[in-house]
């Protein structure tokens, strides 16, 4: 008798979940009774083993924006372990059919996915406790966002920024922000500098004012005081300048050219360093990010995506990682933004002139005829209004400021810009008031001694 060779035994749990969970019978299914009304439904499937134990998945999937946000699995089990569950949030689960189970899980997983997000990590393993997706399952219609809109839900203390960045790219903008305060208790939601300026114009700036006067928002604050002070401080002249420098870069036509494609054959590369930063592990994703660098040497581009997901996380640009790039490239208009923005951060301010010299808009960054990416405008603009506005030159910083919070690219930047900007802005407004007053008390008082 010829032997054979030895059968391999999964020892793991993931291994035995992988191989052995979708053979066993779907047992029950439990959801949390207001999944409809919250949209974050908490699921949980049970398979039974013939021993009479149970191999079971806990998920909780945000149906708003972000599919699977956790999930853990238990492999082989006494049922004592669901009983413990099951009488600890008995009020809160109800059982429901597997179908619908099913179609939850799937149709978040494909939501969010549509808008860049990955399920979380434990969902490779725990998706075989699940039945394979296919035609076999029934169809039914789960509400997703808000009639479609992706709904991100920050939590209090936490920034968003990284979802904001990634839903900017994968929506154009067309998604919904919630923050919530102290309490869970969703606080009112920002409008975009844009959406409220917009607003002004319509409804006409005197009757905004009055509104704006009896309660406002931190943006309408903004708003408000760039149009006050546009309108009583700047001259006409001051006026047509900021609207040429504006308009030299934002229509400046290397903004709107396309991509190198190099970069697009990394993706795959890239993705073990992306799951990493989005999981919030930026040690590891750094590692991984340096792996794919030493690999092609001459992108330059591979820099820039590496900076800006260290500059989400930390709301700063990485100055051991900016030195290395500028270094490698130092005429690389993405890069030499990036080392702009740097300088302008540690407070080089003469550094970051003397780098930019004399050209006007972004000739700055490079004369030749190439692409300027965003991340490249994001940060050449903040470089420059920062650096204007720590020397209080509030009409120099403007133009780079109003492309900064038209465009909405404040969401990567820290706050420092807008409320630095409005401080100067409502300074120089106190003392043009000032100087008013005062001319008009100065004859009263002569006419009084007289």
């Amino acid at each position: 008798m010829t032997k054979g060779k030895p059968v391999s035994i999964p020892t793991t749990v993931e291994a035995q979940i992988r191989t052995r969970a979708r053979n066993l019978p779907v047992h029950k299914c439990y959801i949390n009774k207001d999944w409809e009304e919250s949209q974050l439904a908490t699921i949980i499937v049970v398979r039974k083993h013939t021993n009479g134990n149970i191999t079971m998945g806990n998920f909780l999937v945000d149906l708003k924006l972000l599919g699977v946000k956790d999930c853990i699995y238990r492999f082989n089990e006494s049922t004592l372990r669901m009983d413990e569950i099951l009488e600890n949030r008995d009020d809160l689960l109800e059982e429901c059919d597997y179908t619908l189970a099913h179609n939850i899980i799937y149709a978040g997983l494909e939501f969010a996915d549509d808008y860049g997000f990955a399920p979380h990590r434990n969902f490779k393993t725990a998706q075989y406790i699940l039945e394979e997706d296919s035609d076999n399952i029934p169809m039914i219609d789960v509400p997703l966002g808000d009639e479609g809109i992706p709904v991100l839900e920050v939590p209090y203390g936490e920034t968003g920024q990284r979802e904001m960045a990634i839903l900017d790219k994968t929506t154009g903008g067309d998604f919904r922000v919630v923050f919530f305060d102290k309490t869970g208790k969703p606080k009112p939601m920002e409008r975009t500098y844009a959406e409220v300026f917009e607003e002004v114009m319509e409804t006409g700036f005197d009757s905004y004012w009055e509104k704006y006067l009896q309660s406002s928002s931190a943006r309408e604050i903004q708003v408000m005081t760039d149009l006050v002070h546009l309108i009583r401080v700047y001259t006409n002249e001051e006026k047509d300048w900021i609207d040429i420098e504006f308009d030299r870069i934002i229509k400046d036509p290397r903004i709107i050219m396309k991509p190198d494609p190099p970069v697009n054959s990394y993706e795959e590369e890239l993705v073990p360093a992306i799951e990493r930063f989005s999981a919030g592990d930026i040690e590891k994703a750094s590692v991984e990010f340096r792996k794919v660098i030493n690999q092609h040497p001459d992108e330059p581009l591979l820099w820039d995506i590496f900076l800006y997901n260290l500059s989400i996380d930390s709301d700063s640009v990485d100055k051991e990682t900016v030195e290395q790039a500028y270094s490698r490239f130092p005429g690389h208009p993405v890069i030499k933004a990036w080392y702009a923005e740097w300088l302008a951060q540690e407070g080089h301010i003469d550094e970051m002139f003397a780098l930019f010299g004399d050209a006007p808009g972004l000739d700055a960054l490079t004369t030749e005829n190439t692409f300027i990416s965003l991340n490249a405008l994001t940060s050449f603009c903040y470089a420059c209004a920062a650096a204007w506005l720590s020397k209080e030159d509030v009409l120099h910083a403007e133009p780079y400021y109003q492309i900064i919070v038209r465009l909405g690219l404040d969401y990567r930047l820290s706050e420092y810009i807008q409320w630095t900007m409005i401080d100067l802005k409502r300074t120089q407004l106190k003392e043009l008031l000032a100087g008013v007053i005062d001319s008009d008390e100065e004859p009263a008082a002569d006419q009084s001694s007289q």
